[in-house]
């Protein structure tokens, strides 16, 4: 038998993780639908309401909603080149996308920043963040989470209960995983919607607040190898 050195889960595909992003992105949207009527984060959402918008003839929402969705796909774009430049570098940045997005929102929380900006900025600054996040921690474990793909979430969540009932291997565990991003997704928005009701833009204090621990737990915690043994081919 061969001893050979493989790592265990990274810091940011732990499956508590994507439950704790997913939390970010709901508050986002919590967040941006109270104030907007548009998703920063499910961008699903945001094209069923371009047609809608249309249909309506509400021009000035569909400007929001069209260039929501340009801001995420713009963020997307952003953290796909800071990736390509860390793989180059061989730098881990997941630490530093947090603390960036983290430091905006901070700062669109307070009344003095946020009444800078129109709502539509606002919309597009918060889907810039999301598009951010989402491209970069958009599988976790090979887990898609809720920011990118809520509808495969669910699907998945569900077709994996069936896949249980047939034998499958780690079906129940992921089906619950899949399931927990579900939870930590629609809770996010939950605690979104009703800090903005209740603070307005301050809610996003809480975002900034879970980005920020997510971000330290990666920088603090060293993901330990261990060893396993091998049979030799």
């Amino acid at each position: 038998m061969n001893n050979r050195k493989v790592p265990t889960y990274p810091v940011m595909e732990l499956p508590w993780i994507a439950f704790f992003l997913a939390i970010a992105a709901g508050s986002m949207d919590g967040y941006t639908y109270f104030v907007g009527k548009a998703f920063s984060t499910v961008q699903s959402g945001n094209i069923i309401l371009l047609g809608q918008t249309i249909a309506t003839k509400d021009w000035q929402h569909l400007a929001t909603v069209a260039l929501t969705i340009l801001c995420f796909g713009l963020g997307a774009m952003t953290t796909g080149i800071i990736e390509v430049l860390g793989i180059k570098m061989k730098k881990i940045w997941a630490f530093e996308i947090l603390l960036i997005e983290a430091v905006v929102l901070v700062g669109l929380g307070f009344s003095s920043i946020n009444s800078v900006f129109t709502i539509l900025q606002i919309c597009m600054l918060v889907s810039f963040l999301a598009g951010m996040q989402g491209n970069a921690f958009h599988k976790i474990d090979g887990m898609l989470y809720g920011n990118v793909a809520v509808t495969l979430v669910v699907q998945l969540a569900f077709n994996y209960i069936i896949q249980a009932f047939t034998g499958a291997k780690d079906a129940w565990k992921n089906s619950w995983l899949y399931f927990s991003v579900l939870i930590g997704f629609a809770g996010g928005g939950l605690i979104g919607t009703i800090l903005t009701k209740a603070y307005g833009e301050k809610s996003l204090w809480f975002t900034a607040i879970v980005l920020v621990g997510i971000a330290f737990y990666s920088k603090m915690i060293k993901v330990e190898e261990k060893a396993i043994k091998i049979d030799p081919v």
